[in-house]
């Protein structure tokens, strides 16, 4: 297992999950791991995902409603505050996922070493995050003013 730590060139996020000196992990809880910021934006982009799977079946289960039940217009559903709070969470959801996704396609489209890691450098990774913050403030802004 030491050899394994030699060669590894991610030693240094190697020692932020593993702090027992055998190299095991001394809790399996998830809230004593610390990721480095690729991995949190790569699983933030497949929670991103998740949500708009589940924002789509309600968009769905909306348009359902809206043609088979006469009690419910388009008007009622489009002036409710929780179908506000519906397309503010799609559309912020959909600006990360965009994002992230187009840097995943970034990062596996450049193979040469030095492209690659400027894709995931943490500048670029900061840059997705402040340019979804200000994609975010636009959406709230849009949706609900």
């Amino acid at each position: 297992m030491a050899l394994f730590n030699d060669l590894n060139p991610f030693k240094e996020e190697l020692h932020f999950m593993y702090s027992h000196p055998g190299n095991r992990p001394r809790s399996l809880k998830i809230s004593n791991f610390r990721f480095p910021l690729n991995a949190l934006l790569s699983g933030a982009h497949r929670a991103t995902g998740l949500a708009l799977v589940i924002s789509l079946i309600v968009y769905l289960v909306l348009a359902n409603l809206i043609l088979f039940v006469p009690a419910i217009t388009l008007e009622k559903v489009t002036g409710c505050w929780l179908t506000q709070i519906l397309h503010t969470g799609f559309w912020i959801a959909l600006t990360y996922h965009w994002l992230s996704g187009l840097r995943h396609l970034c990062a596996e489209h450049f193979l040469q070493p030095e492209s690659y890691q400027l894709i995931n450098s943490h500048a670029v990774s900061y840059l997705l995050l402040g340019t979804w913050f200000i994609s975010t403030l636009s959406i709230i802004y849009r949706v609900w003013f």
